[in-house]
C-alpha cells in the first residue's frame, strides 16, 4: 500500500531533505511537495492525504507569518473524511504555537528543526501513515457496515 503524504515546507533544501528521508525509507510513499501556503491549499482540497508535514512559518523571514497554522486549521476541516494525520516542523520553536496545534487540531508530533532526527521523523510518518488508515476504515466501517 502506498501512503499520500504532503510536504509543506518554504525552505527548498529542508524540503528536499524530507522527502529524500521519505524516498529511502521501506515504505511505499506518494510525495506531493508545496513551498508555500498557496500550493499546500491546493494539494489539501484536491488529493485525499495520509499524513501533511507542515512548516508552521512558510515565510522564515517574516516572524508574524502563520500560514502552517492556517493551513492546520484547513487540514482539521477536512481530515474526518480520510483521517489526514498531521505533523508539525518549524526553525522556531514556540511553546504556545505548539500548545495550540495539539490543542486545537489533529497534530500528532511537533518537531523541531534544530534537534531533528531522520531515523525519528521517517518512524512518526510511518506511524502517521498508519493511523490514518485505521482512522479512514472506522469511518468506512461507520458508514457501510459489513
Amino acid at each position: 500500500m502506498a501512503y499520500n503524504v504532503l510536504i509543506v515546507e518554504d525552505t527548498p533544501d529542508w524540503r528536499a531533505k524530507l522527502v529524500g528521508y521519505l524516498v529511502q525509507d521501506e515504505e511505499e510513499y506518494n510525495i506531493f511537495e508545496a513551498g508555500d501556503y498557496e500550493t499546500a491549499l491546493q494539494i489539501l482540497d484536491d488529493q485525499p492525504l495520509d499524513v501533511a508535514v507542515i512548516d508552521i512559518r512558510l515565510v522564515d523571514w517574516d516572524e508574524t507569518n502563520e500560514q502552517g497554522m492556517l493551513l492546520l486549521k484547513e487540514l482539521d476541516r477536512i481530515a474526518d473524511v480520510n483521517g489526514t494525520q498531521a505533523i508539525v516542523i518549524t526553525g522556531y520553536g514556540d511553546k504556545q504555537k505548539m500548545r495550540t496545534a495539539f490543542r486545537d487540531y489533529r497534530v500528532i508530533d511537533f518537531i523541531e528543526k534544530h534537534w531533528f532526527k531522520p531515523v525519528e521523523f521517517k518512524e512518526t510518518v510511518r506511524k502517521a501513515a498508519e493511523e490514518a488508515y485505521r482512522a479512514r476504515e472506522e469511518v468506512i466501517d461507520t458508514k457501510y457496515p459489513r
